[in-house]
């Protein structure tokens, strides 16, 4: 109880002093954020995976992955990963920091998508350079998007690309959720399952 009543007060707190980003950008993290307290959703949401296998064979170094929970906090999404090639990916978790993973982790989730980024294989390949670069950095569930000593899931996918001058936040947020990603107008999706 102690838990969800603090993040109630930092979103409370961080709306006041963003209330632009509460009012009129509705995709933006802290009015998901809210609107999720308000119906329940907290946290990393829970569910069962959803049958199918997912086409992996279809992605490219460069592009990202996608998972998620219903009931999660963040929207659609709970997690994000950069696709590095060979079946692995570059994500974010508390205990490994930014780490490379096994593709197959996605398998598990009920809600899996995968987006292309509409850019030139060689930006796509110093997006991926970057973010290897950036391998072994400290995890922080809100890291916001300024300073990079400590990172998540979405925020180094995000640098990567922004380091290469493509911007997938389209609404100027603090931090970045998986589901923005999505929303991104220089992505493209090639894989739903679950939503």
């Amino acid at each position: 109880m102690v838990f969800p009543v603090l993040g109630l007060l930092l979103l409370a707190v961080i709306g006041a002093a963003n209330p632009h980003l509460l009012v009129s950008r509705s995709g933006s993290v802290i009015y998901t954020y809210a609107a999720s307290f308000t119906k329940g959703d907290i946290g990393t949401g829970y569910g069962s995976p959803s049958p199918g296998a997912v086409p992996f064979s279809q992605l490219e170094p460069g592009d990202i992955v996608l998972g998620g929970w219903p009931n999660t906090a963040y929207g659609q999404f709970s997690h994000a990963g950069l696709y590095l090639g060979d079946h692995k990916v570059l994500e974010g978790y508390v205990d490994y920091g930014l780490s490379i993973q096994d593709l197959s982790t996605y398998e598990h989730y009920s809600r899996v998508c995968l987006l292309r980024i509409n850019a030139p294989a060689e930006v796509k390949a110093n997006a991926v350079a970057y973010a290897l670069a950036e391998e072994k950095k400290m995890f922080y569930p809100l890291a916001f998007k300024n300073g990079s000593r400590l990172w998540n899931c979405t925020k180094i996918i995000w640098r990567a690309y922004a380091d290469q001058e493509i911007d997938l936040d389209e609404i100027g947020d603090l931090w970045i959720a998986p589901e923005s990603l999505a929303q991104s107008r220089w992505v493209s999706v090639i894989y739903e399952k679950g939503i």
